[in-house]
């Protein structure tokens, strides 16, 4: 099996301090958005998936790393990531969906720009046959329906059921009464 992650899912499995997504019940950030891709990567790794990261992701990334990048760069040679180019075989994906369906931001340069862009990350995503794109950007979204593709926004990923287990307080017995004694005083 092979999944996609864009930008949004990228950043918070790298940067520590990421932006969350909004969660779309309540329009706040999403709780515990870091924790749930830290237990979808966990799932993947267990499940042998490969993680594809866009070099187009990669990119927008790095941008903003700063001392972090080379750290980042290390972690992506890990497995289960594997960093996909935007080769000519996404090229030609890439056109060819931009002659179907248009930019659809006519008139708007710097948002034709990211569509553009966009469409290079879900072109990568056909080419690389991956089964799903975790994705939190609704550009990404609609266009991978364009291209049929399954995308799972990180409102959607489950938590690690050992982060979600409530604890229990218990009271301690006092230290005095050690011989088993009924501790009600009775």
């Amino acid at each position: 099996m092979t999944v996609l992650f864009d930008t949004s899912t990228l950043l918070l499995a790298l940067q520590p301090d990421a932006r969350p997504p909004l969660d779309p019940e309540t329009n706040l950030p999403l709780e515990h958005a870091k924790q749930r891709v830290e237990f979808l990567i966990k799932t993947l790794s267990k499940n042998k998936t490969k993680v594809i990261i866009p070099a187009p992701v990669l990119a927008e990334v790095l941008v903003h790393a700063g001392d972090a990048a080379n750290e980042y760069i290390q972690i992506l040679q890990t497995s289960p990531f594997r960093v996909a180019p935007f080769d000519t075989r996404a090229a030609i994906e890439c056109a060819d969906a931009i002659s179907r369906f248009g930019l659809k931001a006519k008139g708007k340069e710097n948002i034709r720009a990211k569509v553009k862009f966009d469409r290079q990350i879900v072109a990568i995503a056909s080419v690389e046959r991956v089964e799903a794109i975790y994705a939190d950007d609704g550009h990404i979204c609609t266009i991978a329906k364009q291209f049929g593709l399954k995308v799972i926004r990180t409102f959607e990923l489950e938590r690690d059921p050992a982060d979600r287990q409530g604890h229990l307080a218990f009271e301690t017995p006092d230290a005095e009464n050690t011989d088993g004694a009924d501790l009600a005083g009775d």
